[in-house]
């Protein structure tokens, strides 16, 4: 592995030299630090009490003394679990992300936690290891922000050993949730510009096909559950975490009075339905792709 230096803006931080450079595409506001992510991960229950992390680990072979990279890691939504429930061993752990809030705020649960993963900046279109230096890898909920997948996924598969697993998680395109249709609709009423978007680039529907240009093996799985809102507050609680609204915060084209008013006309639509039906049912359909066998 390449010598990493510590990193003086960060604390518990490492910034391996890369080989190459790759321009990572620009950190969005929402991504800039940790905190909305991780109140918007630990503010989902699944009905089922079940949680996306702990059933996506549980479909690969994890054992304590493996070296894993986290890629695109995030404030440490799989690192915690990985190593807490899983029994990795914390310092065989390498995160990695371009967001360097994101990574200040993994470092704080760390610190917080007693763990001692390794978190650096990098990118995933140019990961700063040699071949066949880890175990493992996961790239959880990540790739679909990438301009250049294929070229990631060939990236992840170089640095893993012969026998190594990735693991990759998304969401799925066949699903339609409330939280994005209330918001949308918002948008529409106050006249703010959008794009819904379509499909997504890298989705449980078309994840597979796109794995297998660096993989031999790709199994797909899907996560089915719910979330039930019993409350216009609660939902509008959890509106108030999303990428979408966050982003929206932060732009100056828009009037401050719209942006006032967008969470006001969410959450009049999920009291309307709660009133009615007596809660907020919202879909979840997600996966996870287990990869072996990578292409050299």
């Amino acid at each position: 592995m390449p010598q990493m230096s510590p990193d003086t803006a960060l604390s518990g931080l490492s910034r391996p030299a890369e080989p190459e450079h790759t321009a990572p595409e620009p950190v969005t506001p929402y991504y800039s630090r940790g905190v909305q992510l991780k109140a918007k991960h630990d503010g989902t229950k699944m009905v089922s009490g079940r949680s996306l992390e702990t059933w996506a680990l549980g479909l690969v072979p994890v054992k304590a003394v493996a070296k894993i990279l986290d890629a695109g890691c995030g404030w440490g939504r799989f690192t915690w679990p990985l190593i807490e429930t899983f029994a990795l061993t914390s310092t065989n752990v390498t995160g990695i992300d371009t967001s360097l809030g994101m990574l200040e705020t993994a470092a704080e649960e760390g610190q917080r936690r007693r763990r001692r993963p390794a978190f650096a900046s990098a990118d995933i279109q140019a990961l700063p290891f040699p071949p066949g230096y880890f175990d493992a890898a996961m790239a959880n909920h990540v790739l679909y922000h990438l301009p250049d997948i294929h070229k990631a996924v060939g990236k992840l598969a170089r640095v893993l050993k012969e026998h190594g697993w990735l693991l990759a998680t998304t969401n799925s395109d066949d699903v339609q949730v409330p939280v994005l249709e209330f918001h949308y609709a918002a948008l529409d009423e106050l006249s703010i510009g959008h794009n819904s978007g379509g499909h997504s680039s890298f989705s449980m529907e078309n994840g597979g096909e796109i794995l297998g240009a660096g993989f031999s093996n790709v199994d797909r799985h899907f996560f089915d559950d719910e979330t039930r809102y019993t409350s216009a507050d609660q939902f509008l609680a959890s509106y108030k975490t999303i990428g979408r609204y966050r982003n929206l915060l932060a732009r100056e084209d828009i009037n401050p009075e719209k942006k006032r008013q967008l969470p006001v006309l969410v959450r009049q639509r999920a009291e309307e339905v709660i009133s009615r039906i007596g809660e907020l049912r919202s879909p979840v359909r997600m996966g996870a792709f287990v990869c072996t066998g990578p292409r050299k």
